[in-house]
């Protein structure tokens, strides 16, 4: 197969995927404008959620959905329904969280969407060993546990993955042309895929590390 055929499939099972999440998050919007208008909004937040995890960049639907979310965790704080807002903040968090991956792509919406949630919580009943607590620092306690993360930097993912690549294709590269044809060894191409070998499981090893 030619490097011409290879580019275009590729092309079009790319262009297929993207197509098929524009769709699924269109569909799912249209669902959620649907379920709020029949004032069921436990449905459109679902749906809403549901548009906002088919991302790829530039998606429209995508940024209509997010758009959404907030919007209607704005009017139920205001209408004083805490419950929707805080589904409808939480959808909006879990969407981002999920979407992202060297960046954050809605990271001001993330931050916005983890102070109202903190601001919520926080003036819910407490519990009683809360109760004694104030308001201000109960709201900081809690945007501290949702600012917190612990999962893997996605950049330190990257060179790891990028180190083990370099580590094993150097170790093919030694083994298919390290030794020519009378099995005598070639040293230069022996100390070139060793130190390829060095750098690719320091890699490895330091963005497990870092990671």
């Amino acid at each position: 197969m030619s490097r011409r055929s290879t580019v275009a499939i590729a092309a079009v099972i790319t262009g297929a995927l993207l197509g098929r999440l524009s769709l699924t998050a269109r569909d799912e919007l249209r669902a959620g404008e649907a379920a709020f208008a029949r004032h069921d909004p436990e449905r459109g937040v679902l749906h809403l959620r549901r548009a906002a995890h088919a991302y790829w960049p530039g998606n429209p639907w995508v940024e209509a959905a997010y758009a959404r979310l907030e919007e209607e965790a704005l009017a139920a704080e205001t209408r004083g329904q805490p419950q929707t807002a805080r589904d409808a903040w939480s959808a909006l968090r879990a969407s981002a969280l999920g979407t992202r991956w060297m960046v954050v792509p809605q990271r001001a919406r993330l931050d916005r969407a983890n102070h109202h949630l903190a601001h919520l919580l926080a003036v819910a009943p407490p519990p009683p060993e809360e109760r004694d607590v104030a308001v201000s620092t109960r709201e900081e306690r809690h945007l501290a546990l949702l600012q917190e993360d612990r999962s893997p930097d996605p950049a330190w993912v990257l060179v790891t993955g990028l180190g083990l690549a370099l580590w094993l294709a150097a170790g093919v590269w030694a083994a298919r042309h390290g030794w020519d044809a009378e099995h005598r060894a070639q040293r230069h191409v022996l100390w070139r895929a060793g130190a390829a070998v060095l750098l690719g499981f320091g890699l490895f090893v330091l963005g497990l590390w870092r990671a």
